[in-house]
């Protein structure tokens, strides 16, 4: 071979392997482009199913109020992931559900010191906000004006809101904590939900029902299974008939996801987890005093903050 066709099979060589290299830089910086979506993924879940909640709320509240009602749910749900990173665990943002709140799906946590933790975080950070708003209401002069009512109702279904969530029995918040406590104290939290429902006469409870029936593990699966299909048809004649006060659009909302909770009820799905967490071994006595102590004194203060709001709510308010 001639000198002059070695040198002239240099570049060519040159330019295949510029090619490969700038086909693999271009895969790669594909590569980073879809690892930057799936971050951004996350945050941009959460600020979707915020901005239509809020749109949601406004509808029926007016954007004021939904926009404060939507922040403290935030605020709320901000608490668990803060919590949820304290312990180690992976952190995802929250979902917002229109007139149905906010859940965050969390890893399964093998520690009831770590569940009772991050529990805790969501009724200790939403009160504490309810409760820096509540303060702004007084120092609003006109406490006739649209801004002191909305500041104050904010307050005050912020405040409702986490005393609800205190209700010890799983998903609640209050189960999240109290399962440190022992297994028999969800059942202080049934009777609770069954007070709270006899006051509140809404058909919409029957949801939550449906929420916490897996922790009732007293009954066998099949009768919890027929248990939920009761509870799902008479939540489903009872807004039919007109007994609910919720628009239609979220009664039809209760009864699609009722639905699919009863549907894994039979299928088993709905109570697998619920089994499974109930075996894990029980903590010492004095970690579960200490639980049960955190408990009731975050319970009293909450009580007692919201009893002085309900003295200054307008004679319209629930």
């Amino acid at each position: 071979m001639k000198i002059e066709e070695i040198e002239e099979n240099k570049p060519k060589k040159k330019n295949f392997w510029f090619l490969i290299t700038m086909f693999a830089v271009a895969k790669m910086s594909k590569l980073v482009k879809l690892a930057k979506l799936f971050k951004l993924a996350k945050p941009l879940v959460m600020v979707v199913s915020m901005s239509i909640s809020a749109v949601a709320y406004a509808f029926f509240l007016g954007p004021w109020f939904a926009i404060g009602l939507v922040g403290m749910l935030f605020v709320h749900e901000m608490g668990h992931v803060a919590a949820m990173r304290m312990k180690g665990y992976e952190t995802k943002a929250p979902v917002f559900i229109p007139f149905l709140g906010a859940v965050i799906f969390a890893p399964p946590m093998h520690k009831r010191d770590d569940e009772a933790f991050i529990g805790i975080g969501g009724p200790v950070l939403g009160s504490f906000a309810a409760i820096l708003v509540f303060a702004a209401w007084f120092l609003i002069e006109d406490k006739q004006s649209n801004l002191a009512v909305i500041t104050l109702m904010v307050s005050y279904i912020g405040m409702f809101w986490n005393i609800f969530n205190l209700i010890p029995i799983s998903p609640l918040d209050g189960g999240r904590i109290t399962q440190a406590v022992g297994p028999w104290f969800k059942y202080v939290g049934v009777l609770l939900l069954a007070v709270f429902s006899a006051l509140f006469r809404e058909p919409m409870i029957l949801f939550i029902w449906l929420l916490v029936l897996p922790e009732i593990t007293i009954l066998p699966r099949k009768l919890r299974s027929l248990f939920a299909c009761v509870l799902w048809l008479t939540m489903v004649i009872l807004m039919t008939l007109g007994y609910s006060k919720q628009p239609a659009l979220v009664d039809f909302m209760d009864c699609c996801l009722g639905l699919a909770m009863v549907g894994a009820s039979f299928s088993g799905e709905l109570f697998d987890a619920t089994d499974e967490s109930s075996q894990r071994p029980q903590l010492r006595l004095q970690h579960r005093f200490g639980w049960l102590l955190a408990y009731i004194i975050l319970l009293i203060t909450l009580v007692a903050v919201m009893s002085v709001q309900v003295q200054h709510l307008p004679k319209a308010a629930p």
